[in-house]
């Protein structure tokens, strides 16, 4: 990671809002609208372009491709795996629970957004191909290339907060979940790194998951919980280098 001694530089946590165009093809794909490719790639690359150029001009030093491939920084991971499909469990945020007027009226303000049904781990996960992958980071190659930033990270979620969003229905315990989607996600890991850009894991799970999916838990055991979560993810990034 570069490192100034005259200012402290810059960056963000990722996400970026999508361009209006992009979206709707991202929507329409998500929903298995067809959607012509030829499109989307041309509009993905102009977008992902303009969004590390705009981060660039903002004085932003290290740059991302603002996630803009993606529907979501956590469940993309569905269209990039084998085994999910059908409906997981809704996700109902336990410390809103007893203010349900509050809630609603946070949704209508546009300050909370409700977490839809999602797709649930019914098989064995495995990589579908690395397509999407290699697209994202040649295209933040190329954005790179055309605005010179001083420094670049790329996004990537957690085994643990992929378990969070994407139910398991499949795997015998929460652990074996943890470990398959580790060794996929590896991949996904060492490629963004060799490809010379920082690494972000996301994980919010270490605090989020707790009261979205460990509510019921005791402190104690969901201090046992993030543990393993930690211990996963080490796993997962045990041969990147740590400079």
């Amino acid at each position: 990671m570069k490192q100034s001694i005259d200012r402290i530089l810059t960056t963000h946590t990722g996400s970026l809002p999508r361009p209006e165009d992009l979206l709707q093809l991202i929507l329409a794909k998500d929903a298995g609208e067809a959607v012509d490719d030829d499109a989307f790639q041309s509009c993905l690359r102009r977008s992902i372009g303009g969004i590390v150029a705009q981060q660039v001009e903002a004085g932003i030093d290290i740059v991302s491709d603002g996630e803009l491939s993606k529907i979501s920084y956590s469940t993309y991971v569905k269209d990039r795996m084998t085994g999910f499909g059908g409906e997981g469990k809704p996700l109902t945020s336990k410390d809103l629970m007893e203010y349900r007027d509050y809630a609603i009226s946070a949704v209508k303000r546009g300050l909370l957004y409700p977490i839809g049904v999602q797709p649930c781990c019914q098989a064995p996960i495995a990589s579908k191909d690395t397509a999407a992958l290699e697209t994202d980071l040649e295209n933040f190659k190329a954005a790179v290339e055309g605005s010179n930033p001083h420094d670049t990270f790329m996004n990537a979620a957690s085994p643990g907060v992929v378990a969070v969003f994407l139910d398991n229905v499949y795997y015998p315990s929460h652990e074996a979940y943890l470990e398959a989607l580790a060794e996929v996600l590896k991949v996904e890991y060492e490629a963004i790194t060799n490809a010379g850009f920082l690494l972000q894991i996301d994980s919010p799970d270490l605090a989020m998951g707790r009261h979205l999916k460990f509510a019921e838990q005791s402190v104690e055991e969901f201090r046992k919980i993030v543990a393993l979560h930690m211990e996963i993810l080490n796993h997962a990034t045990a041969d990147i280098p740590t400079q």
